[in-house]
């Protein structure tokens, strides 16, 4: 009987088990729209890089801003279609290179938090700072919202 009994309770439990799903809490579309919004980030470091204003205005809503957290002056807002023209690190000497993203995506607006490196004036040493993007999908397109663009620091070796 008590055989019985457990045998009856493994199946029981097995069943259980069995049926049980995980729930994939993901906001909708976030893993379908990943790569559109590194491709959008991507390509605006590249207009601002080269000063493409077209291509940042392109890829920014039109009344988008940017703040700028310079090294030793209170942070300026800007509107982002204007940050070609800001004397800026990441706008000279060939830009900055995304070294790493941490993207936060939630349904039609994602965050994106970019660590950049850009070389000094020299050509010697490498300056990294950490922006924090904010983009949003308007009429299926994903374009910037706001950029939080960080001071500059010395890079340590890596």
């Amino acid at each position: 009987m008590p055989l019985r009994h457990l045998l009856c309770s493994a199946l029981v439990i097995t069943l259980v088990l069995a049926s049980c799903r995980f729930q994939d809490r993901t906001p909708g579309g976030s893993r379908h729209d990943e790569a559109t919004v590194q491709a959008v980030v991507a390509s605006f470091y590249q207009a601002i890089a080269t000063k493409d204003a077209a291509g940042v205005q392109r890829l920014a809503l039109p009344s988008a801003t940017a703040l700028v957290a310079a090294d030793r002056s209170p942070p300026v807002l800007v509107p982002l279609r204007t940050i070609i023209a800001v004397p800026e690190r990441r706008n000279q000497g060939g830009g900055a290179r995304i070294v790493r993203t941490e993207l936060r995506p939630d349904g039609d607006v994602a965050t994106d938090r970019v660590a950049v490196v850009a070389r000094s004036g020299d050509g010697r040493g490498e300056y990294e700072a950490t922006d924090v993007l904010t983009l949003a999908r308007r009429t299926g397109e994903w374009r910037v919202a706001h950029a939080l663009f960080g001071p500059w620091r010395t890079r340590s070796v890596p």
